[in-house]
């Protein structure tokens, strides 16, 4: 005896098993997909918000990383050029302190030579006066007496000699 089954059978299993699947699905779906199908739309909108914010925190931090930047690069500008004024300064300094000490040294010559004239001066009005009482007292010894022309070389020799003994 040979058994053969049909390709499709009806059987009333098979309806009860797909009655039964039918109202499982229905039972899950209303209590159970519908949850978990909202749980994951909030999941998704959390993760999404999330990195929407990292993505505007991650912009933000890159605006002012460059606007640091700039105020650095700024800086470091400003550094160089106070030192370049600083250094002009110095120079402006430098030169007016030689200048100053220029001037001085040229004043303190001048001074000098001023005072080197002035001696000079009183140097030659104190010849002049020695000279002046040399001929006075030459004149005088002339007068003392009459003198031959030897006498009178002879006579200014030895005032000479006297005036050198003096000094």
């Amino acid at each position: 005896m040979k058994v053969t089954q049909g390709l499709f059978e009806f059987n009333w299993n098979f309806l009860f098993a797909i009655i039964t699947f039918l109202v499982l699905f229905g039972i899950l779906k209303h209590f159970f997909f519908e949850k978990v199908h909202n749980y994951m739309e909030a999941r998704s909108k959390s993760v999404q918000d999330t990195l929407d914010h990292a993505s505007k925190t991650s912009r933000k931090a890159e605006k002012k990383l460059k606007a640091y930047e700039k105020q650095i690069a700024g800086a470091e500008e400003e550094g160089r050029q106070i030192i370049q004024d600083a250094r002009k300064e110095a120079r402006v300094q430098a030169d007016r302190i030689v200048d100053e000490a220029n001037e001085e040294a040229h004043q303190a010559v001048m001074r000098s030579q001023q005072e080197i004239e002035r001696q000079q001066q009183a140097a030659r009005r104190q010849l002049r006066r020695e000279v002046g009482d040399l001929a006075v007292e030459a004149a005088g010894r002339i007068m003392e007496k009459e003198i031959t022309p030897e006498d009178h070389k002879e006579i200014i020799d030895k005032v000479l000699k006297d005036a050198g003994e003096k000094k």
